[in-house]
């Protein structure tokens, strides 16, 4: 279930890809090249130094894409949601969550990605708390095309059908906007 958010996420993102996503990524791929160069002008001094330098620039070429998209995600498309209604309907086995989606940034969008997950709601601790965050007792993604100006919102509605959690719930959204 995580699994296909994930992959539903990176695809919609690759699709995506906007002026600045490219120019980080290929920033990325030329200092890849370049630190390989120069690991390998340097294997002929010293071979213990130009391994260090050869795991130090792949260590950063799998680790920088990810902040690569957090950070022009937060420059370029950041929005705020807010949770307005979270109702577990009495009749029937459903659980229906509303909320809004802001355009805090300064471009508009076209469509957006939200990811809801229902987490059980238990106050115990804080490492309690962050387990629940990662087995989430049921996720839903849908994609909401709709236009976005900047400084507006949009309000959408996630249902939940063959809810049979009895205990106290919360939500929580991630929402991605392009």
């Amino acid at each position: 279930m995580v699994i296909d958010a994930l992959k539903i996420s990176f695809l919609i993102y690759l699709k995506n890809l906007g002026l600045y996503d490219y120019l980080a990524l290929g920033w990325l791929v030329v200092t890849f090249f370049v630190l390989i160069f120069l690991s390998i002008l340097i294997a002929r001094k010293s071979a213990s130094l130009a391994l260090l330098l050869i795991i130090i620039s792949l260590i950063i070429f799998l680790v920088t894409p990810f902040m690569i998209e957090q950070k022009v995600s937060e420059l370029q498309r950041s929005v705020d949601t807010q949770i307005t209604n979270v109702k577990k309907l009495t009749f029937s086995p459903s659980l229906i969550v509303e909320g809004n989606i802001n355009n805090t940034s300064n471009k508009d969008f076209t469509k957006c990605l939200v990811q809801t997950s229902i987490l059980k709601n238990i106050n115990t601790n804080a490492l309690t708390s962050y387990i629940n965050q990662l087995k989430p007792i049921a996720n839903r993604s849908i994609i909401v095309e709709q236009s976005l100006s900047k400084n507006d919102f949009i309000e959408y509605r996630v249902v939940f059908d063959d809810f049979e959690y009895e205990g106290n719930v919360t939500a929580s959204i991630k929402a991605e906007c392009y």
